[in-house]
């Protein structure tokens, strides 16, 4: 079942063992992808890509970390994060991209659906680097196929935390942008779960 306050706490508890890194990484996250609007659409949604997957991947690490209490994630977990999935991660940002696009172009609310039915698309790619950009996404539809719903409210709950961030002037989504990842990240490893006891994906899908 569906759990978006299990995944929450569970972000905080993870992220309450070692906030730096994250933020750090948000911090560029952020001010990055911010400088890539100024080009295009396009390519602040590719520099965007490459550093959210770098970002999962981290993210990733840290729940490894907290759930076997042992290693350690640093700056160099990001940089490796890079060195493995930037390819992957530019060409399924493109993938991505150029899909939402086509659907928001039937009007809005196709496109905030496939949005969502896309949104773990990222997640597999950070975690199966070896995993192609068209592989990721049809993996996304299956894993948010009936939930879609549930990650929009999911989103909403953060709407709070969103508008504190922008009273502060912007500095909140500094904690924000990881709290939200890391809660993310654990909604997909149970959304991979369920998808697995109701037979719809199977380990070999992800090899």
């Amino acid at each position: 079942m569906f759990n978006r306050l299990e995944y929450k706490k569970a972000a905080r508890e993870t992220l309450s063992k070692n906030w730096g890194i994250p933020c750090i990484l948000s911090v560029m996250y952020l001010v990055l992808s911010t400088l890539a609007e100024g080009a295009s659409p396009l390519i602040s949604a590719c520099v965007g890509g490459i550093l959210m997957v770098a970002l999962i991947f981290t993210l990733m690490e840290m729940t490894a970390v907290s759930q076997n209490s042992q290693g350690d994630v640093s700056f160099s977990t990001f940089l490796n994060g890079i060195e493995l999935h930037w390819l992957n991660a530019l060409l399924g940002s493109l993938w991505h991209f150029l899909w939402v696009f086509l659907w928001s172009l039937l009007f809005i609310i196709p496109g905030i659906v496939k949005l969502y039915s896309y949104s773990m698309m990222f997640f597999v790619l950070a975690e199966n680097p070896k995993i192609g950009a068209t592989k990721a996404m049809d993996i996304s539809k299956i894993l948010t196929s009936g939930h879609k719903a549930d990650l929009f409210l999911m989103d909403v709950s953060f709407l709070g935390w969103a508008v504190l961030s922008c009273l502060s002037f912007g500095i909140g989504f500094i904690w924000l942008v990881p709290y939200v990842k890391m809660t993310k990240t654990y909604a997909y490893y149970d959304l991979k779960r369920m998808a697995f006891a109701q037979s719809k994906l199977s380990p070999a899908d992800f090899e």
